[in-house]
């Protein structure tokens, strides 16, 4: 029986495949590059940028992606300690940092919909409060921020072996594809069932790799 259908579907499979690693690379790469420079910011003492760069690396959305995960954390513990330290206008901005990282990359889902609508409430909270004094401390204020901004930084950021994976995996599901588009499939469109079960095996391993790097990494 021929089987050069199979054949044309799996390449436009290997195609769409290649597009969405190229595209996942790009994302993913620009993500990390945004959260180093969100931690460069905290360990300069600078929130407001560490803010800015958190908000970029969160748009820079991946199902899954680790750098996204890293993001809205980021924000919250900023928005959170800020408000705990009485800064309104800091706490304000990481806050809408959220909700606006959430809308803008909205589609069929809505990323991180439950800290965005945690966000809208304590922008809401904020917003209808008047400023209360800072409470009297042994340590002066700016030093007591300046130790939880370094904290901040210090909080893991999306884990290089598992990214080296992600990236790994999507190698493996396009070999095992490709191994089946050039050895599983001759001219006729006749499958060889060998090949083909060393294609199938080497693109599930990747399948399951993408997989697993995007839930632990």
């Amino acid at each position: 029986m021929s089987l050069r259908w199979l054949k044309g579907a799996l390449t436009i499979v290997f195609v769409l495949v290649l597009g969405a690693a190229g595209l996942t690379f790009r994302v993913i790469f620009a993500g990390e590059q945004e959260i180093a420079k969100s931690t460069s910011a905290l360990e300069a003492g600078d929130p407001d940028l560490a803010i800015d760069h958190a908000r970029a690396a969160a748009t820079w959305y991946a199902p899954g992606a680790p750098h996204v995960r890293v993001a809205y954390g980021r924000l919250l513990a900023l928005a959170r300690e800020s408000e705990a330290r009485k800064r309104k206008d800091l706490a304000l901005r990481a806050y809408r940092a959220i909700t606006t990282a959430s809308s803008s990359t909205a589609w069929a889902i809505v990323p991180h919909a439950a800290d965005a609508e945690a966000a809208r409430a304590a922008i809401a909270r904020l917003e209808s409060t008047t400023e209360r004094p800072v409470d009297s401390a042994t340590e002066p204020p700016a030093a007591i921020e300046q130790k939880l901004l370094a904290e901040l930084a210090r909080e893991p950021g999306p884990s290089r072996g598992w990214s080296l994976v992600l990236g790994s995996s999507f190698l493996l599901l396009l070999a095992g594809l490709a191994v089946v588009l050039q050895r599983a499939l001759d001219e006729t469109g006749r499958l060889h069932p060998r090949p083909a079960a060393v294609g199938a095996v080497i693109a599930t391993v990747g399948l399951f790799g993408y997989a697993l790097a995007l839930w632990l990494a």
